[in-house]
């Protein structure tokens, strides 16, 4: 790459002293005392610490201003901003050459630095760059009143695309709860049609119970899936439960069968407050944290049905205790709207075509998430090319 002529090269050794961290053990951990930054701390400020006593040495200490660099797993550039820590392995702190570098400078040139670092990386189960690799990378760096100017306009052209994404998060709670919405007015307006009966009437409320030893030799339509809130996540499942960790003799299963078509969804602890609801794509054995609605196809299609159960938010159907839970009791008085089976069947037809269009918004949305990104990247990279 092509420099200007004020600028110079520089081995990123020569630029800072770098610190590495301590390597504390689990029994030097403490329940208060100085935070021990790890590599999670940095990357989201929601992992809680682990502590230590006050006798660290000096050296491991960080304040509010110090430049990290987590040079293991996770390769990354920080301005610490949390209050005084110690530093854990695998962190440096960089302490800058005044006479050569600014932080802010050396801290952005770090993040645009992170490919070439990753590229001296080694180590199979987790990857890392020695420091003596690290330091002798090299990079060209402008006098010091460039520098200032360049951290400038890096710092406006960011700002702008936080202002950007600001907007963009907006719009992203938006497109998730455009479809809630649809379905919320579309039942609305059934409703109004057609009246409604109580869930009780027209479906089978049933809960999970204790899951027997299954295995993981899936039979086909000669095996059950033994069903866990787990499996809700699992990928294949996020509509429709396809697959489960383990398999359960169908001639075995017995009354606790919850057949296919059948929407099940948590029924106790935190589980309820995520609100998802699933499809069982086939016959299927539920443990006790989940329960299921099963229509009675004479009077309720199940498709018809599981869009009336995402319009449902679980957590205010939920007892509100210390461990919230749902029960029967909870969901039987309900009012569904029942149109006959086949102008349930166009409604659905309806409802899988408005779903689709909001999927394919979520999918657009995450593209433009994914270009901002690369935006941040674009930015960096003209600024250390000189041309930003």
């Amino acid at each position: 790459m092509t420099f200007p002529a004020t600028w110079k090269t520089h081995k990123l050794g020569e630029l800072a002293q770098y610190i590495n961290g301590k390597a504390f053990k689990p029994e030097d951990w403490k329940t208060s005392g100085l935070p021990i930054i790890r590599i999670q701390n940095l990357t989201d400020s929601s992992k809680p610490f682990n502590y230590c006593d006050q006798s660290v040495e000096s050296r491991y200490y960080v304040n509010d201003g110090d430049l990290l660099i987590s040079w293991s797993a996770t390769l990354g550039s920080f301005i610490w901003d949390r209050g005084s820590a110690v530093l854990n392995q695998h962190i440096f702190k960089a302490i800058p050459n005044s006479d050569l570098v600014e932080r802010d400078f050396l801290h952005f040139l770090m993040l645009e630095t992170l490919e070439e670092m990753a590229s001296h990386a080694h180590g199979i189960a987790m990857k890392h760059i020695t420091k003596g690799k690290f330091e002798a990378i090299e990079v060209a760096i402008p006098p010091l009143p460039e520098q200032r100017w360049i951290v400038a306009r890096i710092k406006e052209c960011m700002e702008r695309v936080d202002e950007i994404e600001a907007s963009a998060t907006s719009v992203g709670l938006e497109v998730d709860a455009l479809f809630p919405a649809l379905l919320n007015e579309r039942f609305v307006e059934i409703r109004a049609v057609h009246g409604t009966r109580l869930l009780d009437d027209v479906a089978d409320i049933r809960g999970g119970s204790s899951l027997p030893k299954g295995t993981e030799i899936d039979e086909g339509t000669s095996s059950v899936l033994l069903v866990k809130v787990g499996d809700m996540n699992a990928d294949g499942n996020e509509r429709t439960i396809k697959v489960a960790r383990q398999f359960f003799p169908a001639s075995e299963a017995g009354r606790g069968s919850i057949e296919a078509g059948a929407v099940i969804f948590p029924k106790r602890g935190g589980a309820i407050a995520t609100n998802k609801k699933r499809l069982l794509g086939r016959p299927a054995l539920l443990d006790p944290n989940l329960m299921a609605v099963v229509a009675r196809r004479e009077v309720l299609r199940p498709d018809y049905l599981y869009y009336w159960c995402l319009a449902l938010d679980l957590s205010k159907l939920s007892n509100g205790g210390v461990i919230p839970q749902l029960n029967r009791k909870d969901l039987a008085p309900l009012e569904l709207p029942i149109p006959s089976i086949a102008a349930q069947g166009r409604i659905v037809e309806e409802l899988q075509q408005a779903e689709q269009y909001c999927s394919q918004l979520k999918t657009e949305f995450k593209a433009a998430q994914a270009d901002r990104a690369h935006l941040r990247k674009a930015i960096l990279r003209k600024a250390f090319a000189g041309t930003l």
